[in-house]
């Protein structure tokens, strides 16, 4: 067990475990806990393995052979069943009637189209001499004008009638088209990993990220409003939100809240 490396490679070296707790600003008991594969008086798997990964580094044991013991430890390999054969699905065989079928049904379908495409080009083709025909209809007959009213005054003189209204103009009614709203996002949240840092990121309330960052890992969202953050290791990271450092998030080890923006940020 991975309980059993730690604590042999500590004995080995002749390290007090309060020393090692003070030093990696680990509580001492989930050391110990971790010692005794004590599982239960842990917290959850993904500050276990970053509390596992720094007891290695300290010891200089390679974290990953100590991270995938803990696995092991929490998941033992099943034993695979070789008595029973696997099955394999047997192919449904489509019987040849049935290709048959389908045949017959892809001509009545081709049939069908090639009918309806002849059909309406036949129509198109009497639709342009039927307008022609009116075209011609029209002419002959001639515009029909009418003459404006006009009102005789008593010295003969010939007024046209104002009262009558003009026609109105055929004006079309144009619609505005406006254009999409394209999603602009309001606030930036960088962060940079300084030490191994368990992280989860809410954006906007609905969408959440969770990850565990190492040395030299670095991120990057955008959010229309707002971020809510749970940090691990508040001395393991640097935030940048919307290019400005925050300073001072906490100390090494130490498990924090943060909405962003927020107050004073």
């Amino acid at each position: 067990m991975v309980g059993d490396i730690l604590k042999n490679k500590r004995e080995e070296l002749g390290q007090d475990l309060r020393e090692i707790s003070n030093t990696l600003k680990i509580k001492y008991d989930y050391l110990k806990a971790i010692e005794d594969g004590d599982l239960g008086k842990l917290p959850q798997e993904v500050y276990v393995k970053g509390y596992i990964r720094e007891y290695a580094e300290h010891l200089r044991i390679d974290p990953e052979a100590a991270i995938n013991a803990y696995v092991q430890q929490i998941s033992p390999p099943q034993v695979e069943n070789k008595d029973i054969p696997e099955k394999t699905p047997e192919k449904t065989k489509i019987p040849k009637i049935g290709y048959v079928l389908i045949s017959l049904l892809f001509i009545l379908i081709t049939i069908t189209l090639s009918y309806t495409i002849f059909s309406q080009k036949g129509k198109d083709i009497n639709r342009p001499a039927e307008q022609t025909q009116k075209e011609i209809s029209s002419q002959n007959a001639g515009p029909i004008k009418e003459t404006p009213s006009s009102v005789v005054t008593p010295g003969g003189t010939t007024i046209p009638d104002s009262n009558k209204e003009a026609p109105l103009a055929n004006t079309e009614t144009k619609k505005e088209i406006v254009p999409p709203k394209t999603y602009v996002s309001r606030q930036v949240l960088e962060v940079f990993a300084i030490d191994t840092t368990w992280l989860l990121v809410l954006i906007d309330k609905a969408d959440s990220k969770e990850m565990l960052l190492k040395p030299g890992d670095s991120a990057k969202w955008h959010a229309k409003n707002c971020f809510s953050l749970k940090i691990g290791n508040a001395g393991g990271i640097r935030l940048v939100f919307n290019g400005k450092e925050i300073k001072k998030l906490g100390e090494k080890g130490q498990v924090i809240n943060i909405d962003l923006p927020g107050a004073g940020i």
